[in-house]
């Protein structure tokens, strides 16, 4: 049975989306935090949150399948009690459980969106898709607009009793959202996915050089913001410049906005503009070389907020909504999973890589560096984007269609 995408049974999802992306937005913050404080350094604390992206990598490509498989229901009931498995073994153990926590959040996180939009789509009328599809993205991104804030006010509080009752509320809030919720529970059958699927997946992938291009930009953009979502807060908290609470607000506020104000600005013709994604990338480049003159520029850094926040909000719509035309229907699940990863891939890597940039060098040393990379991002984007990268021009994949 269709349901409305604004009926109290849908509020429900977008509600577990709001509090399971809550718990994400306020440990994104906190982590790295309490592992400095602990001793951690810079590279330790890039690669444990770093950790977390890298498994959604690895099992991005499989959650499409899973949830199709075992129905978004069932999927979605496990993944919820992993989350609450993961965020107990926390509240347990603390700084010591880091790495096992991002491993678990990882796994959960890798299906958690599928099994959400996907059950979105079998939920609601065709018609109402979009809707549906807008407001569980509104859900999801909202987390940003309070939970750095919120992380900042529980840490300065310096009572880590408060933090753990919090996360423990957090751990079960989406459970609860989750019961009567209309998540389809209809399996289907004969779906299947091979190593050898991926292969072929790959192989067709290499004939459209649009799909090389776009998977190329980003994962190099990717790796610009998780540089930027790890070490903001410690960077800002060791130069005492600025409020990173203030800042991560401002800045979620920016991505909200320009998703909604630039929406009709993205291109949907199937086709690859390398001057939109110029603009884009050098929006982001303005960002990170404001954040590297932290020490000089002091409050005026708030200024790269709307930067970072256009560049953050712009690139990951914008390049799916080209990959959605560009994959054979043949290959959709595979490559597209594929695709996906090179976002997770890039921003595990923007932890990993940076921080130790960061240990042996310094913060302004590391945004230079986000720059420098994103500077690399439009020459790879202007050069490679030749004849064969729009689908016209393919016809390899057009057969393949």
């Amino acid at each position: 049975m269709k349901v409305s995408p604004l009926s109290f049974s849908m509020l429900q999802n977008y509600g577990l989306a709001i509090f399971y992306f809550t718990a994400n937005s306020v440990l994104t913050v906190i982590f790295p935090l309490q592992a400095a404080n602990h001793g951690m350094k810079e590279a330790e604390i890039g690669l444990m949150m770093g950790i977390y992206m890298f498994v959604c990598m690895v099992l991005r490509p499989w959650a499409g399948q899973m949830v199709s498989k075992y129905s978004v229901h069932t999927v979605m009931k496990y993944l919820l009690l992993g989350h609450v498995a993961a965020l107990l073994l926390y509240v347990s153990f603390g700084v010591e459980s880091l790495y096992v926590v991002r491993i678990l959040q990882g796994i959960v996180t890798a299906f958690f969106s599928m099994s959400m939009q996907m059950g979105i789509t079998e939920t609601l009328r065709d018609e109402d898709r979009g809707q549906g599809m807008a407001m569980y993205s509104l859900s999801s991104v909202m987390p940003g607009l309070y939970g750095p804030a919120l992380a900042m006010v529980i840490w300065v509080q310096g009572d880590v009793s408060w933090l753990l009752i919090f996360i423990t509320c957090l751990a079960f809030a989406p459970l609860m959202f989750f019961i009567r919720s209309p998540l389809p529970k209809v399996k289907k059958e004969n779906v299947s996915f091979t190593l050898e699927d991926m292969r072929k997946g790959m192989k067709l992938a290499r004939a459209h050089k649009g799909l090389i291009v776009s998977s190329g930009v980003m994962l190099i953009g990717a790796s610009i913001f998780g540089a930027i979502s790890t070490f903001l807060p410690l960077y800002f908290l060791t130069t005492n410049t600025g409020n990173v609470g203030l800042y991560l607000f401002l800045q979620a506020l920016v991505v909200v906005g320009s998703r909604f104000i630039f929406r009709k600005y993205i291109p949907s013709d199937g086709k690859w503009h390398p001057g939109f994604i110029t603009l884009i990338l050098s929006s982001s480049i303005i960002g990170t070389t404001m954040l590297a003159a932290l020490p000089l520029i002091g409050s005026f850094v708030y200024i790269s907020v709307l930067f970072n926040g256009i560049a953050a909000a712009m690139l990951y719509p914008t390049l799916t909504t080209y990959i959605s035309f560009a994959i054979p229907e043949s290959h959709k699940h595979v490559l597209l999973g594929l695709f996906l990863a090179s976002y997770d891939l890039g921003f595990s890597l923007g932890g990993m890589v940076m921080g130790i940039i960061v240990q042996f060098g310094s913060y302004p040393m590391m945004f230079s560096a986000c720059s420098v990379i994103g500077l690399l991002a439009i020459i790879y984007n202007l050069t490679a984007s030749g004849e064969y990268t729009n689908l016209e021009h393919c016809d390899a994949f057009q057969r393949s269609k």
